[in-house]
């Protein structure tokens, strides 16, 4: 009998559990205006390759002022996403994941969650 509870507590706890994000949607470009405290807009693109490529942009003139690339990798069972950029790694866990809004938290001590939206042309 105790076995039986066990069983169906661990399969109650079990079925609580959230739906895994589909990973396909991080491919593509992200942005965030006043990127980093900034007026400048940051603009994330995933490619399939596992290749991440960080561009900041004027938040006036669009204009580019720099950007950086750099390997990704994914790490599912944890919502963990690893981007290396200038040979420092970042990790960030991923709490939201759909076709238009994506919400990442670097995990180093005291840093908020950052909210990004889907990059289309001319935003």
């Amino acid at each position: 009998m105790k076995y039986l509870f066990t069983f169906f507590f661990l399969l109650f706890l079990n079925s609580d559990k959230k739906e895994d994000l589909n990973y396909n949607l991080l491919i593509g470009s992200w942005y965030q205006d006043s990127f980093a405290n900034t007026t400048a807009t940051g603009v994330f693109t995933f490619e399939k390759d596992s290749t991440a490529t960080l561009e900041m942009k004027d938040g006036k003139t669009k204009a580019m002022i720099g950007g950086m690339t750099g390997p990704y990798k994914i790490e599912k069972s944890k919502k963990i996403l690893k981007i290396t950029m200038v040979g420092k790694q970042k990790t960030f866990e991923i709490h939201e994941l759909t076709d238009d809004i994506l919400v990442m938290q670097n995990q180093e001590k005291g840093k908020s969650k950052q909210t990004y939206k889907r990059y289309k042309n001319g935003k």
